[in-house]
C-alpha cells in the first residue's frame, strides 16, 4: 500500500514552482481579511495603500484598516506641489476608507495647511467614533496656532489624546470624555489656567497624564486633583516667573517631575500610593520640603539637581519606611542630603549616587558630613551601592570608606569614572589601590572599579 500511494503521488499533475516572494506573497493573501487588516495596521497608511497594487485580492483590503497614520514631507513646508499631493491623498483615504469606528487617528504636519482644513482632520476623527487620536504640528514660528473644535470635548468614544505642538487650548464649558484614560499636552498654549483644570474635571477615569513646556500668559496654577490617576509626568516651561502646583491623587503610581522655576510652590496632598518618583530640578532647595515629605511612602525614589541644595529648615526628613532604591544625581555643594536620606531609610537596599554632568571634571571639593549615628538601612539591608561619574576627591572618598566599613551585608560597591576617561591610568590605579585598602564591614562584599 506504501508502495502504491507513492506511485500515486508520482503520477499526479505537477504543480508550478513560485518562487521564494510568490510563495510568501500566496500564504499572506489566503489570510481572511481580518488578519490582513491588523498586519496592515502597524504600517503608516501611505504604506498601506501601496499594498493595492498587489492584486485585486488586496485592491481595497486598506480601505478596512481602523488605523490612519499619516505624516507629510518635510519638503512640504516649501513645496507646495507636495502639499496638494498630500491633501489629495488625504482627502482620497477619507472617502474611500469605509470604517465607522476608528481605533487611532495619528496626525502629523507642518504648519503650512489652511486652519479649516486641519479642523476638517479633527472633524474627521471625531465623526468616525475615534478611541486615539494623536495631533503633531511642526514649525508654528509664523503660523497662528489651531483652536480645538468643540465637538473634540464631548468625544464619547475617546480613550487616548495626545496634542504636540502649534495647539491653543481653550477648553469650553462644557466637557465630557468619559472613556479618556491617557492626556498628553505637549508645548500647548494655555489661555488660560482654568481650561487645564475645566479639562481634567470632564475626564472622570484619567489614569495617565503628561503636561510638557505648556505655555500660559499669566502665571501657572496647576491643580491637579484626580483620583483615577496613576501616572503623572510634569515638565515645567522655564520661562515662567511663578508657578504653582497642586497634586491630589490617592492612586497615583509613578511621578516623573522636571522643574526648573526658582519659584514654584508645592501643594502635595495625597499622593498615598506612589511606588516611584523621578524629580529633576535645577536648585533643591526649602520650596521643595512639601513635595520630599509628600513621597515618604515611595519604593524608588530619584533626586537629580545641576548645582548646589539649600534645605536649611529641613532639620527632620520624614521616614521613608518603603524605600528600598534610592538614586541621587547631586549637583555640586549637595552632598548634605546623603546622610539625611540614609538617617530616614531603614529598609533600603539599593543606593545609586552620581555626581551631576554639569559638575564633573571640574575637581570641586565639597563637604560630606557623615550622619551622627549609623543608619539602620546600612548594617540590615543596603546589599548594592553604584557610585557614578567618580573622581577620587577626598569627600568621595570618605563617603566610600564610610559606607564600606559599616555596611554589614553589602554585596557590591560599584565605582565607576565616567566623565573623566581622561585622567592618567597611573592615578587610576593609584584610586583603586587606596579603594581597596578601605575596611569593609561585610566580607561578601566585592569592590568593582571602572
Amino acid at each position: 500500500m506504501a508502495n502504491l500511494a507513492y506511485q500515486e503521488s508520482n503520477v499526479s499533475p505537477k504543480r508550478p514552482k513560485f518562487s521564494d516572494e510568490e510563495t510568501c506573497l500566496d500564504r499572506i493573501s489566503q489570510l481572511p481579511d481580518v488578519l490582513i487588516q491588523h498586519i496592515l495596521s502597524f504600517l503608516p497608511t501611505k504604506e498601506a495603500v501601496a499594498t493595492s497594487v498587489l492584486s485585486k485580492r488586496w485592491l481595497w483590503v486598506w480601505t478596512s484598516v481602523p488605523i490612519l497614520d499619516l505624516e507629510d514631507s518635510l519638503f512640504c513646508k516649501t513645496d507646495e506641489r507636495l502639499r496638494i499631493d498630500f491633501m489629495q491623498f488625504f482627502t482620497k483615504v477619507l472617502i474611500f476608507n469605509k470604517v465607522a469606528s476608528l481605533d487611532k487617528f495619528c496626525l502629523k504636519f507642518n504648519a503650512v495647511y489652511h486652519p479649516w482644513y486641519v479642523k476638517t482632520c479633527f472633524w474627521a476623527a471625531v465623526a468616525r467614533d475615534v478611541k486615539e487620536l494623536d495631533i503633531n504640528i511642526q514649525g508654528m514660528e509664523n503660523f497662528p496656532l489651531l483652536k480645538l473644535p468643540c465637538a473634540l470635548f464631548t468625544a464619547k468614544t475617546l480613550h487616548v489624546l495626545k496634542l504636540n505642538h502649534g495647539i491653543e487650548l481653550d477648553v469650553p464649558g462644557t466637557v465630557s470624555l468619559p472613556c479618556l484614560k491617557v492626556l498628553h499636552l505637549v508645548w500647548i498654549k494655555c489661555r488660560r489656567d482654568e481650561s487645564v483644570s475645566r479639562l481634567f474635571c470632564g475626564c472622570p477615569v484619567l489614569q495617565e497624564l503628561l503636561l510638557k513646556n505648556l505655555d500660559c500668559d499669566n502665571a501657572l496654577n496647576f491643580n491637579i486633583s484626580i483620583p483615577t490617576l496613576k501616572s503623572l509626568f510634569i515638565s515645567f516651561f522655564t520661562g515662567q516667573v511663578s508657578c504653582k502646583l497642586k497634586i491630589n491623587a490617592p492612586i497615583l503610581q509613578y511621578l516623573n517631575l522636571q522643574a526648573n522655576l526658582p519659584q514654584l510652590e508645592y501643594d502635595v496632598e495625597d499622593v498615598s500610593s506612589l511606588d516611584e518618583a523621578n524629580v529633576t530640578v535645577s536648585l533643591l532647595g526649602n520650596h521643595h520640603i512639601p513635595l520630599v515629605k509628600a513621597l515618604c511612602n515611595a519604593k524608588f525614589l530619584s533626586f537629580n539637581w545641576d548645582w548646589y541644595t539649600i534645605m536649611h529648615n529641613f532639620k527632620t526628613y520624614p521616614l521613608f519606611l518603603n524605600l528600598v532604591r534610592l538614586e541621587l544625581n547631586v549637583g555640586y555643594g549637595g552632598w548634605s542630603v546623603l546622610s539625611r536620606f540614609l538617617e530616614s531609610s531603614h529598609n533600603l537596599k539599593v543606593l545609586v549616587l552620581a555626581k551631576n554632568a554639569n559638575c564633573r571634571g571640574l575637581g570641586l571639593e565639597c563637604r560630606w558630613t557623615p550622619p551622627k549615628y549609623v543608619p539602620k538601612c546600612l548594617p540590615s539591608s543596603l546589599t548594592m551601592v553604584y557610585f557614578r561619574g567618580f573622581e577620587g576627591l577626598r569627600y568621595q572618598l570618605s563617603m566610600v570608606k564610610y559606607i564600606l566599613n559599616n555596611a554589614g551585608v553589602l554585596k557590591m560597591m560599584d565605582i565607576c569614572t565616567n566623565g573623566i576617561s581622561d585622567m592618567p591610568m597611573d592615578s587610576k590605579f593609584d584610586m583603586l589601590r587606596k579603594l581597596s585598602m578601605f575596611p569593609r564591614g561585610s566580607k561578601a562584599c566585592q569592590l568593582q572599579f571602572n
